[in-house]
């Protein structure tokens, strides 16, 4: 029977507040100003203005304006009246919106004061469009503050009654925060969870544990950081960081926005500090392994990177990370040996010119016998990178058999091994390979790692039917290795994405 009486009384308490609402809600907006006004006249009055009762009931004032408008709705909320949800809906609260619209996603409940954003049947934020103040919540800040410095016992903050007002204000202000962010209105956001830490040398009561500060100044310094205000989201960045809130999080932003003002050296110290002092924090040991990358410092960037393996070795991207590393590596070395092969066919040629002068032509040979020992020693160094990113990669499928990425990339490594014959191909002299043995026998070896090239990128598709580059990779090599029935059946597939 209690708990009958209770669901009725209930019920009620919202069909009175959504026939309030039903009134004029301008009127209960303009309410409050008026009584805004009638306070604004207290503060200054010299004998009330003195009083921390004053000043409180300002507070209380300005949170109740704030709320004025939404009644208790939250995110979430379901919208229209049901039999799951008859007590708790916002067609309950607020009554029948005076205009329902479309707006790309959304559908939007428009009242006369506030416009409710709906998705999926619930309550996704609001845009208040009548306020009585629109820095209600940061004046009831000052409020409290003020009531607090002007008690005369210095009691104030720690009494009950005080603390559930904090804790009131401080949910409502981080909750209007995270509205604000969906509106993609970051300014004042940042606004609202910059007020919500002003709060925090007030104690806390026992059971108000649902938000940490750092978490609010986390949130302030993202938006903060949206809002194009980068000394403010710095600040509140290294705020969380020191309530240990976030730290990796913390200083990558910190160290991007340093950074991003032009001090790299400065960033780096903040970064590799912040890993010395927080060695498991991973977003860091990826900030300092990128770093090194940028600046094509690989032997530092290795050391990082096979740490990071170690410690987090089911991360597959840092494996692909490396292996990326390698493939640059030998990208670069592949234009030098191109170069080292150039100078041993400009060489044959000189030599060539002095075949009649048999001194200038042996000390051309010499150099030849130099310049083979270069290029030999540029290929070994090209293949080591290779097979450094090939055992990466290697790594990766061991773990993952089914992995795209690493298959695809297997298949160009295979590819540009192919590209390091065609270099060594294109520079046998027409006097050297008169039959054309030579050359066939390089044509056999591009082919050979065309096919092996083939296979990996076969795979690839299999692990990703949509992905259009494998099959552009096979149609190509198809083409050349003169396989017409693999060709077409590419091409077939290739049409149908």
């Amino acid at each position: 029977m209690k708990r009958t009486l209770l669901t009725v009384a209930v019920a009620a308490m919202f069909c009175n507040a959504a026939l309030a609402q039903s009134q004029d809600a301008r009127k209960v907006v303009d309410g409050y100003k008026a009584k805004i006004e009638a306070s604004d006249r207290d503060i200054a009055d010299a004998k009330k203005g003195g009083l921390s009762k004053t000043w409180e009931n300002r507070g209380k004032l300005f949170v109740e304006s704030a709320k004025a408008n939404t009644k208790g709705v939250y995110a979430s909320m379901p919208a229209a009246k049901s039999d799951a949800n008859l007590f708790n809906n916002l067609e309950l609260i607020m009554g029948a919106p005076n205009e329902k619209k479309a707006e790309g996603d959304m559908e939007l409940w428009v009242y006369p004061t506030v416009t409710y954003y709906i998705q999926n049947g619930q309550v996704q934020y609001w845009k208040e469009t009548y306020v009585a103040d629109p820095d209600a919540l940061g004046k009831a800040v000052q409020a409290y503050k003020k009531a607090a410095e002007l008690d005369p016992k210095g009691a104030y903050k720690d009494k009950k009654s005080t603390m559930d007002l904090v804790k009131d204000l401080r949910s409502t202000l981080f909750n209007n925060g995270i509205n604000a962010y969906q509106l993609k209105d970051f300014k004042s956001a940042a606004n609202n969870f910059a007020n919500a830490l002003e709060l925090s040398d007030f104690p806390k009561a026992e059971n108000d544990t649902a938000i940490s500060d750092g978490q609010i100044a986390y949130y302030a310094g993202l938006c903060a950081n949206d809002a194009g205000d980068k000394t403010q989201a710095e600040k509140m960045f290294k705020k969380a960081a020191s309530l240990n809130y976030q730290v990796g999080s913390c200083y990558h932003y910190i160290y991007t926005i340093t950074k991003e003002n032009g001090d790299e050296a400065a960033a780096f110290k903040i970064i590799s500090d912040a890993y010395k002092k927080y060695p498991k924090e991973e977003q860091l040991l990826y900030d300092v392994i990128n770093y090194y990358l940028e600046k094509k410092q690989y032997d530092e960037a290795e050391n990082y990177l096979n740490t990071a393996i170690k410690s987090h070795p089911d991360n597959l991207i840092l494996y692909t990370v490396k292996a990326s590393m390698y493939v640059t590596n030998y990208g670069t070395i592949k234009d030098k040996y191109k170069a080292d092969v150039d100078k041993i066919s400009s060489l044959k040629k000189e030599a060539f010119r002095a075949r009649n002068n048999a001194a200038e032509k042996a000390r051309v040979e010499g150099e030849i016998v130099e310049q083979q020992k270069v290029a030999a020693a540029t290929k070994s160094d090209y293949m080591a990178n290779q097979k450094k990113a090939a055992d990466c990669y290697g790594q990766v499928l061991a773990k993952d058999a089914n992995n795209y990425d690493a298959l695809f990339m297997l298949g160009i490594l295979s590819y540009d091994k192919a590209e390091i014959v065609q270099i060594e191909k294109d520079a046998i002299p027409m006097s050297e390979d008169k039959d054309g043995s030579l050359a066939a026998a390089k044509d056999k070896e591009i082919h050979a790692y065309w096919k092996e090239s083939c296979e990996w990128f076969e795979k690839a598709h299999k692990a990703k039917p949509t992905e259009a580059n494998p099959l552009q990779n096979l149609k190509m090599l198809y083409y050349k290795l003169g396989d017409t029935a693999n060709n077409a059946r590419v091409k077939a597939e290739l049409d149908k994405l």
